[in-house]
C-alpha cells in the first residue's frame, strides 16, 4: 500500500491533491493562506497561534502513530496522501478554538490539581511506580517541551476538559437511539436461499463474428489505442558513467584509510509489541513472564495481535520511549511499557550490532562510490559537449557513442509509465519526460529534459501513432472472452429476477429449487456480516431489507446470486450490556461535541501560513546522507 501511496503523492495529481489537504480543513471558516502571521507560526485561530514547535510536536505524535499501525516511518508525501498534516492541524486548531471559549468563561485549573496529575501519570514514573524527577525531563526535553510550556498545555487541557463534561458529561442519548442501535447489531435473521452460480446456465457458445463486431461496435468507446510516440532516447548521470571508469585497488584502499572511522553499520534491532488492551491481559502478560514463557507463546494463549516493526535503528524509531527502552532490552526479554491507549508489550527478537566494517566487507561499495564521484566530475563536461553538439544538429546517435552511452527505442504513451522499465526512472521522472515528448513536434530539436542536478534526458522523435479504435483483428479473443463474461452474467442476473418473481407470486423455494435441480437451503441464525460462505455481507445487508417473508437477490462476492426469503427474525429483548451501552452513550455525546466544536471553529476562522506549514511537514527539503556512510 505504502508503495502506491508513494507513487501517487509524487505525480502531479497526488501534489495537487496535497494542496487541497493543506487547505481544505473541514469545519472551518478559512479566511485564506497568508504569510504574513510571523515566521514561526503555522496558523492563527482567532486570536492565538499555532507554532510551528507545536504543529511539530503533534505532527510527530500522529506520525509516530501511524507508523506503529503500518510498520513503517511514512514519508512527508505519503503523511500528506495519509491526510496526517491537514488531520493535525484541525485538531490542533480545534483545541485553540476551545481555548478562546474557556478563556472567555474564565475556567482554570488549580496548581495543586497539576501537580496531582504530574505525579499519577505512568510516563513519568519509575519501574515502583514513583514520580520521578528525572524521567520527567527526560520526557520534556525529548518531546521538546519547556517545564512551563508543559503546565500550560496541561492547564489548558484541563480547562478544555471542563468545558466538555460540564456540557455533555450527563448527556443521554435518547431511549428510542438505544433500540435502533440494539436492533441493528443484535437482531438475527434465518433465511430460505438457493446459491445460482455459472453451473446453473447452459453452455453458452462461442460467438459470432457479426455478434462480436456488433458488440465492439456498441462499446467502442472502451477499446481504442491510445497515442504512442517512439522515440529514441539517451540519459546521461554520473552513475552511467560510473560504467566505464576503471578504479584501482589502491585508489580503494586509499580511501578505506582515509574514512575507515565513518565507516560503520549501526546497531539494528528486530522490535514487536503487542497492545494490551486491559488491565487483565496485563497482568496475565506479566504472569506469563514470571512462568518463563516466551513473547509468542503469550500473544497467542491471550488472543493478541502482535506488531512487527521489522529491523530498525534506534534513531528510526520515532517514538522515544519505545526506542529507548527497545535498545535496553536483551535479546527475547519482554518489557511491558505505556502505549498511545493502555500498555504494550515490546520484545527484541533479533539484534544485529553495529562496529567497523571491515576493507573485504566495504571495497565494492567504496569503489562504486569512487566511481560514481568521477563521473559526477566527469558530468558537466559531457553535458556541456553533447548541448553543443544538439546545437549543431549533430545526431543523437554519434553523441551517444562518443561518450559509451546506450540509445534506446522506447514506444510511449502519456505518462510515460514505459520509461520506468525500459530507463530505470521513477514514475514522476518518467512523466516528466513524457510530457515534453508529447508536447513537442517530429522533426523540430527539442531541449534536454533535466531530471535533477546529476541527470539529464534527451530525445528525437521517430513516429507518432495517433488514437484510434481498436479493431477486431487486434482484439478478437479479448472481446469474445469478454462478451461471454457479459452474456453469463446478465442471464445469472435474469435467472435470479425469474426466481425472486415467482416466489412473490406464490411460490416455494423448495418447488422452485426442486424443478431446476438447485438445493434449497436454511441458513443459521445471521447477523449483517453474513455467515462467511455464500451469504457475505452484500447479501445479508439485502436481507436486512424488509421484515419477515421478504424475498431478493444479491450477487455475492464470488459472483453467484443468492435468492432468498427470509424465514424469521429473532429481535434480542434483553437489556444491552454495559459495555454497548457505554459505547453508544460516549458516541452519541461525541456526535454532539464534534457538532459543537464545528460550530466553534466556523465562528473562530483560521488562517493559514502555507510557507511555515511546508516547512514544519518536511515537503521540499534536501535529505542530508553521508558519503561515508555506509549501512
Amino acid at each position: 500500500m505504502l508503495v502506491n501511496l508513494r507513487k501517487f503523492a509524487t505525480s502531479i495529481g497526488g501534489k495537487i491533491l496535497g494542496g487541497f489537504l493543506l487547505i481544505s480543513l473541514a469545519g472551518f471558516g478559512i479566511t485564506g493562506v497568508i504569510f504574513s502571521i510571523g515566521s514561526n507560526t503555522v496558523a492563527r485561530v482567532g486570536d492565538r497561534d499555532i507554532s510551528f514547535q507545536d504543529f511539530q510536536r503533534a505532527y510527530q505524535n500522529q506520525i509516530s502513530i501511524v507508523a506503529n499501525q503500518v510498520g513503517t516511518v511514512p514519508t512527508p508525501e505519503q503523511a500528506l496522501a495519509f491526510g496526517i498534516p491537514s488531520a493535525v492541524l484541525n485538531r490542533l486548531a480545534t483545541d485553540e478554538s476551545l481555548n478562546i471559549l474557556t478563556s472567555d468563561f474564565g475556567l482554570g485549573v488549580s496548581n495543586d490539581r497539576l501537580a496531582q496529575e504530574l505525579r499519577s501519570d505512568p510516563a513519568f514514573t519509575d519501574a515502583l511506580g514513583n514520580f520521578d524527577r528525572n524521567t520527567f525531563e527526560r520526557t520534556l526535553n525529548n518531546a521538546g517541551y519547556t517545564e512551563n510550556s508543559f503546565f500550560e498545555d496541561r492547564r489548558e487541557a484541563a480547562a478544555r476538559q471542563q468545558i466538555a463534561l460540564a456540557m455533555f458529561s450527563q448527556v443521554r442519548p435518547p431511549k428510542t437511539l438505544r433500540d435502533i442501535m440494539q436492533r441493528f447489531g443484535e437482531d438475527r435473521r434465518i433465511l430460505n436461499f438457493v446459491v445460482l452460480s455459472e453451473n446453473s446456465l447452459l453452455p453458452i457458445g462461442n460467438p459470432a463474428n457479426d455478434v462480436l463486431q456488433a458488440y465492439l461496435n456498441d462499446n467502442q468507446d472502451r477499446y481504442r489505442a491510445p497515442q504512442t510516440r517512439t522515440i529514441k532516447v539517451v540519459q546521461l548521470s554520473p552513475e552511467i558513467l560510473a560504467e566505464n571508469i576503471d578504479v584501482s585497488e589502491a585508489e580503494v584502499l586509499a580511501e578505506y584509510d582515509r574514512t575507515r572511522q565513518n565507516l560503520f553499520t549501526v546497531e539494528t534491532r528486530a522490535i514487536s509489541f503487542a497492545p494490551l488492551p486491559d488491565d487483565d491481559s496485563v497482568a496475565l502478560f506479566e504472569i506469563g513472564i514470571g512462568d518463563g514463557k516466551d513473547f509468542t507463546t503469550l500473544v497467542e494463549e491471550l488472543g493478541l495481535e502482535a506488531i512487527v516493526l521489522g529491523n530498525l535503528t534506534q534513531a528510526q524509531i520515532p517514538e522515544v520511549l519505545l526506542g529507548q527502552r527497545a535498545f535496553e532490552l536483551d535479546l527475547n526479554e519482554i518489557s511491558i511499557i505505556p502505549g498511545v491507549e493502555g500498555k504494550r508489550a515490546l520484545v527484541v527478537t533479533n539484534i544485529v550490532e553495529g562496529g567497523e566494517i571491515s576493507f573485504e566487507d566495504a571495497a565494492k561499495r567504496i569503489e562504486q562510490a569512487l566511481k560514481v564521484d568521477k563521473g559526477r566530475l566527469q558530468y558537466i563536461e559531457v553535458l556541456d559537449q553533447i548541448e553543443e553538439q544538439r546545437a549543431a544538429f549533430v545526431n543523437l546517435e554519434q553523441s551517444a557513442s562518443e561518450f559509451d552511452l546506450e540509445v534506446k527505442e522506447i514506444a510511449i504513451t502519456a505518462g510515460g509509465p514505459e520509461l520506468v522499465d525500459e530507463m530505470g526512472l521513477d514514475a514522476g521522472e518518467a512523466e516528466r519526460v513524457s510530457t515534453v515528448v508529447f508536447g513537442s513536434e517530429v522533426g523540430r530539436l527539442v531541449p534536454s529534459v533535466p531530471l535533477g542536478a546529476n541527470k539529464t534526458v534527451w530525445f528525437d522523435i521517430l513516429r507518432v501513432d495517433e488514437e484510434r479504435d481498436q479493431t477486431m483483428a487486434e482484439i478478437g479473443d479479448e472481446l469474445a472472452v469478454e462478451w461471454m463474461d457479459e452474456q453469463r452474467a446478465r442471464e445469472l442476473e435474469e435467472l435470479a429476477q425469474s426466481y425472486v418473481e415467482q416466489l412473490q407470486a406464490g411460490k416455494s423455494l423448495e418447488e422452485i429449487a426442486v424443478l431446476n435441480g438447485l438445493f434449497p437451503q436454511i441458513s443459521a441464525p445471521l447477523s449483517r456480516i453474513g455467515d462467511g460462505a455464500a451469504i457475505d455481507p452484500q447479501v445479508a445487508e439485502a436481507a436486512y431489507g424488509g421484515g419477515e417473508g421478504f424475498i431478493g437477490s444479491a450477487r455475492n462476492g464470488a459472483g453467484d446470486y443468492v435468492v432468498f426469503a427470509v424465514d424469521s427474525i429473532t429481535s434480542v429483548s434483553d437489556e444491552l450490556n454495559a459495555d454497548n451501552m457505554q459505547f453508544i452513550d460516549d458516541g452519541y455525546r461525541n456526535t454532539l461535541f464534534a457538532d459543537f466544536t464545528s460550530a466553534l471553529n466556523v465562528d473562530s476562522r483560521m488562517n493559514i501560513n502555507q510557507q511555515v506549514l511546508t516547512q514544519a511537514i518536511g515537503l521540499g527539503l534536501p535529505q542530508a546522507v553521508s558519503p561515508n556512510h555506509l549501512p
